[in-house]
């Protein structure tokens, strides 16, 4: 009876480890199913922070470029306000009405343009009629 119930434990413990067995079996499997994924992710991830620290260099230069960009218009609009007439001081300019008519130009009668002196093209250079400087310099 030693001997069966000695079998019979031996059978028992082999079945059992056999059960463990086949069980450890599918979890090596989720295991080796988990340890992918997170290569995976963890390569993603890295893969998402070099993109990051691309765009702070990018955005970096681009503020330099943008800091740069406003110190040289500022310098411009200093320059254009240096060449700038000031405006008279004799005579308040009025803004216009809202909705008001622009007034009409009126000309004074008595200040004409200059007319220029027709110029014939077909004459020769430097006669009365095409009175236009040769490349030489003389009429």
């Amino acid at each position: 009876m030693k001997f069966l119930a000695q079998v019979s434990k031996s059978a028992v413990a082999l079945v059992l480890g056999m059960t463990l067995a086949s069980g450890c079996d599918q979890s090596k499997e989720e295991l080796d199913r988990t340890t992918k994924q997170l290569a995976d992710v963890t390569a993603n991830s890295n893969q998402l922070k070099g993109q990051v620290d691309t765009m702070k260099v990018s955005m970096d230069a681009m503020k330099t470029e943008l800091d740069s960009s406003k110190a040289k218009l500022a310098e411009s609009e200093a320059k254009l306000a240096a060449c700038t007439p000031a405006a008279p001081t004799g005579t308040p300019v009025e803004a216009p009405k809202a909705g008001a008519k622009p007034a009409a130009k009126t000309a004074k009668a008595g200040t004409k343009l200059p007319v220029a002196a027709k110029i014939d093209n077909t004459a020769p250079i430097g006669t009365t009629a095409n009175p236009v400087k040769s490349a030489t310099g003389g009429l």
